[in-house]
């Protein structure tokens, strides 16, 4: 019997966070956001890239207060 996708998905995150920390994660994650949007605003998919823009801004927001 195979997990479920999100079971599968969590396990994958805590071996990630526990292998390079959880900060290195996040900035992965944002710049892995913020090139989607790039990607996307090229491809003229101007809303999907604004929602992934903001994702990936958020997360460095979140990054840059954890840093103060």
């Amino acid at each position: 019997m195979t997990e479920p996708k999100e079971q599968r998905l969590t396990h994958a995150l805590n071996q990630l966070i526990g292998e390079y920390g959880i900060k290195t994660v996040l900035e992965s994650l944002a710049d892995r956001c913020l090139k989607e949007a790039e990607f996307l605003r090229n491809d003229r998919s101007t809303d999907l890239a604004t929602n992934w823009e903001e994702i990936g801004k958020g997360l460095r927001e979140i990054l840059n207060r954890w840093k103060q």
